[in-house]
């Protein structure tokens, strides 16, 4: 019996406890009445969305610059006989390094390659324009088509992504790796 009459005294408590104080714990329990005048829940301030990643943001940047160009195909290389020519950019050529050609990304931009039949990846700039045969993707330099197995492997075909444009420096290898679970 004394049990029931906590209890009742416990439920008659709380059924006259004020609204406000109620509503400071459960918002969307609120009850208003003429003589609260505004609602605590109003004060809640909203939640802050975390400010994107910048990196994030690059890599969505690229795969949308990587829409409007031609990024698998063929690849070739240069022959031995244009070694100490220039290229669109001004630079000379040079062999032994890591270059590409490409008819449309805009030169500067930095590209890593990956050689489906090797699975080898590499990472170099574009300082040219080409190729000029249109079965071709990329012309590579030899020092590059070397190092994808490209030079001797029977399935030239390689996969191109965009790791910076003109300008900036080249995505880290774990953003590249996170960019290419994204394809």
């Amino acid at each position: 019996m004394k049990q029931l009459m906590l209890t009742v005294i416990t439920i008659s408590l709380l059924l006259a406890a004020t609204p406000t104080a109620h509503a400071e714990n459960f918002c969307e329990d609120f009850v208003r009445t003429e003589e609260v005048a505004a609602d605590p829940c109003d004060e809640v301030a909203p939640p802050v969305e975390p400010a994107p990643d910048p990196l994030h943001l690059r890599i969505l940047h690229y795969a949308e610059v990587g829409l409007k160009h031609r990024m698998s195909g063929l690849a070739s290389y240069y022959s031995t006989s244009l070694d100490g020519t220039l290229t669109s950019t001004g630079e000379i050529f040079r062999n032994r390094r890591f270059t590409a050609a490409h008819l449309t990304l805009p030169l500067g931009t930095w590209v890593e390659i990956k050689a489906r039949a090797t699975g080898r990846v590499i990472r170099c700039r574009v300082n040219d324009r080409g190729p000029y045969v249109k079965k071709f993707a990329i012309d590579l330099s030899q020092a590059a088509a070397r190092a994808l197995g490209v030079d001797v492997a029977e399935d030239r075909h390689v996969d191109i992504r965009i790791i910076a444009l003109p300008g900036e420096s080249p995505l880290p290898r774990s953003a590249s790796e996170e960019l290419a679970s994204l394809r």
